[in-house]
């Protein structure tokens, strides 16, 4: 009986002290990229370098980009209610395109009379809709027109 006794109490401690369960997982490995090819094709720079010919400025250009956040709703089982379920809201933000953002600058600039973005960035940004974080993106340059 005593033997017993000093198993389950064995069991306790060893359980508690287990931590968060591990699962497996496939290797990920994520590329980011963007093709300029197609502004090439126009006679139109983009780089994330500083433009070394000789230019004229034409301005600073910052674009900011949010998804769209979708609402939900969906049926959980609930043991307090009458029918056994509850409906509950939930958010999501959908995914961004940043190629649309890299066009949307691109046509800005252009409307502009650049025909370069030199110091082109891309960077992540947030903020709050309510209790939900979201992902946007942010893409800034300098617009010039290069003297050919």
């Amino acid at each position: 009986m005593r033997q017993l006794f000093i198993v389950i109490i064995l069991s306790f401690m060893t359980a508690s002290c287990a931590g968060p369960e591990t699962v497996a997982r496939d290797e990920v490995v994520n590329v980011t990229g963007y093709d300029f090819s197609e502004y090439t094709d126009q006679g139109f720079l983009i780089t994330p370098e500083q433009y070394l010919g000789e230019y004229q400025s034409i301005g600073l250009i910052t674009l900011t980009q949010w998804p769209a956040v979708r609402k939900t709703t969906r049926r959980i089982p609930d043991s307090d209610s009458n029918t056994g379920y509850r409906t509950v809201e939930e958010f999501y933000p959908e995914d961004i395109n940043v190629e649309k953002a890299i066009d949307e600058i691109y046509k800005v600039a252009n409307e502009m009379g650049a025909d370069a973005i030199a110091r082109f960035d891309v960077t992540s940004t947030s903020r709050m809709n309510g209790d939900l974080r979201v992902q946007g993106v942010e893409i800034s340059g300098f617009a010039i027109k290069r003297d050919n």
